[in-house]
């Protein structure tokens, strides 16, 4: 992304905000877009016939001295809901930063949906029927897009974490996605460290554990797959048990699932990709007196009033989504276009992914891990060290790669 780098300095302060608004939550449509409510009142099987001459009613706009010449333009981020103390909350963050820093020059308006893809399907048609510049949205709502952006080719669209580009027919769509296998691979080197080496109160087991919030999600296996690499890189003969909860706000199934994982395969460490069912994981880490890796943003920063749960968290795997969001605003904005027809992948030498470090990393780590670590993340970005990725891959190779090397 272009503009990636001037704002990659400010990345791990996004992060950091994104923790804490995960505990907030927040309200329907924060933006203040009236498609936000108008989705509660969608009804299944509904659709909005899209207006024929939505495109030259925008063109005529234009000429007239419409949104070139001064008008604000209408941004739309379709999110699933907040709360989920990872990424759709780290989405949200992104989206709420650009609500105020571009007031001057755009409407935008953060809408959610919940999981309901026909919701979300009205939603992004009552969104362009009225005049919106700019949608954006991520791989749960990806056939909404591509079939949104197929019909109204006088819009911008954005998709995130997914690539869709070649099922869209008008050149108006650009992708962002994240090389959080590069993120993951480093917190494979943590996670092995603690299990061959033992840190704190945790015994060394060789066991190394991992809970996904849903099977062939790629954004979930593109951190697993990250995971078993550098997990492997560290130690060959270490043992990764996984699960998956099948849903993605179902802490209970998530507890039970990583207490099992704890006191029965013996995992020192689980990393949680899970969503909102990834909290079942950070309660369980601390009854099993066990360490766990967060996703997403710095997950310890949920639990500052909570040190049982807080103390057990070795590291957070962060990919900077709230930072891609607002940075997609900000170039459509100053340019008036994005790169149509591109799919960018930006990674560990771009600062959109990473760990989070400091004391308490430090305090969990072998000097061994700590020189496998700062080997690690110097070859990623010079290159010198190659972290295979899922993306683009189908799903027979994915899923053989995991059962080969996880138990």
């Amino acid at each position: 992304m272009k503009n990636w780098k001037k704002f990659a300095a400010l990345g791990m302060a996004a992060v950091m905000a994104a923790g804490t608004l995960a505990g907030c939550g927040g309200g329907k449509d924060s933006g203040g877009a009236g498609a936000g409510d108008a989705t509660t009142q969608a009804e299944a099987g509904e659709k909005p016939e899209a207006k024929e001459d939505a495109g030259a009613d925008k063109a005529e706009a234009k000429d007239e001295g419409g949104s070139d010449s001064g008008e604000k333009k209408e941004v739309y981020v379709f999110i699933r809901d907040r709360g989920d103390l990872s990424y759709w909350d780290s989405m949200a963050e992104g989206s709420d930063r650009a609500v105020k820093d571009f007031a001057d020059r755009a409407n935008v308006h953060v809408v959610e949906t919940t999981a309901d893809i026909q919701a979300n399907l009205q939603a992004m048609y009552e969104a362009a029927d009225a005049g919106a510049d700019l949608i954006i949205t991520a791989s749960d709502f990806k056939d909404n897009l591509v079939e949104v952006s197929n019909e109204y080719p006088d819009i911008a669209f954005t998709i995130i974490s997914e690539n869709v580009i070649d099922q869209c027919e008008n050149g108006n769509v650009y992708g962002v996605d994240f090389a959080t296998a590069q993120a993951a691979y480093l917190g494979g080197i943590v996670a092995a460290d603690i299990a061959a080496n033992g840190a704190g109160d945790v015994e060394a087991t060789n066991v190394i554990g991992f809970v996904g919030g849903m099977d062939e999600s790629l954004p979930i296996q593109e951190y697993l797959w990250g995971y078993i690499q550098g997990a492997k890189a560290y130690n060959p003969d270490v043992k990764i048990v996984y699960n998956y909860v099948g849903a993605w706000n179902d802490p209970d199934t998530a507890k039970t699932q990583s207490m099992t994982q704890y006191n029965d395969a013996g995992a020192a460490v689980i990393f949680a990709c899970a969503g909102g069912s990834g909290n079942g994981v950070h309660n369980a880490s601390a009854e099993a007196k066990k360490f766990v890796l967060g996703v997403d943003s710095d997950q310890s920063l949920l639990y500052a009033d909570d040190k049982d749960i807080q103390d057990r968290f070795a590291t957070s795997v962060v990919k900077e989504v709230g930072t891609a969001i607002y940075n997609v605003i900000g170039q459509y904005l100053d340019e008036g276009t994005l790169p149509y027809g591109e799919y960018e992948i930006v990674g560990l030498a771009d600062g959109a992914v990473g760990i989070v470090e400091g004391a308490a990393l430090d305090g969990v780590l072998s000097d061994e891990g700590k020189a496998k670590l700062e080997e690690a993340k110097a070859g990623i970005s010079d290159g010198s060290i190659t972290v295979e990725s899922a993306i683009g891959r189908e799903q027979d190779e994915i899923k053989a790669f995991i059962t080969e090397n996880c138990q």
